[in-house]
């Protein structure tokens, strides 16, 4: 039907679960399509990405990418992306997003990642640099990032006040896959050692998520 939901990725959580997340807590039925990198390559290459990268949304007729703008218009749908709490909201979600970006080595060996023409590796890293990335990451840039957040969230009990909203599902998921080493390899779960609050926050956003999942 025309107003048919698809959401397209991977079969990982990554940046593509707070947008399944915010599609159920808003009630709206989709089709949740995991593909593999090489259906990626191929969806590249027929012109099917918007932007040559999943996630992919198809609704209404068109095709629209890039998780965050997909994210934040499934979190209006779900009532957890209000105008009120934007500017906070928005704030979160971006720093969140220049910890994702810190990854980006460690995900690919590579210092730029896949070429958005072909997929192939940029500029490839050493085994040592590889290792030096992993140290850093675990030593330096992640401990930091989330005792900022810590710091941010404060007395909570979310990030934006007593409201959850769409950059809590983006910690819970983060947070969640750092645990379980799922997220990005070599990351120790000790990198959120020292934030209780935010330990607390991904407790409260998992109770949340659990209760969505129940049958009503």
């Amino acid at each position: 039907a025309h107003d048919d939901i698809r959401l397209t990725y991977l079969d990982i959580k990554s940046i593509a679960e707070p947008i399944r997340l915010a599609l159920r807590f808003a009630g709206l039925p989709f089709e949740d399509r995991r593909v593999n990198h090489e259906q990626v390559a191929a969806m590249r290459a027929s012109g099917e990405l918007p932007f040559g990268q999943v996630p992919l949304l198809e609704f209404g007729g068109e095709r629209f990418s890039q998780s965050q703008a997909i994210l934040r218009w499934a979190g209006r749908r779900a009532g957890l992306y209000p105008e009120e709490l934007q500017l906070r909201c928005d704030e979160v979600e971006e720093a969140l997003v220049d910890m994702r970006k810190s990854f980006g080595p460690q995900w690919y060996g590579a210092a730029l990642g896949r070429s958005p023409a072909t997929g192939e590796l940029l500029v490839p890293l050493s085994a040592a640099q590889r290792e030096e990335v992993q140290r850093l990451l675990n030593d330096t840039v992640l401990p930091t990032h989330f005792a900022r957040l810590e710091r941010r969230l404060g007395a909570g009990p979310f990030f934006c006040g007593e409201r959850m909203t769409i950059c809590d599902l983006s910690f819970y998921v983060l947070a969640e896959g750092l645990r379980d080493g799922s997220y990005v390899q070599g990351v120790r779960p000790s990198v959120l050692d020292g934030c209780p609050a935010l330990a607390a926050l991904e407790r409260r956003v998992a109770e949340r998520v659990e209760s969505a999942a129940r049958p009503q």
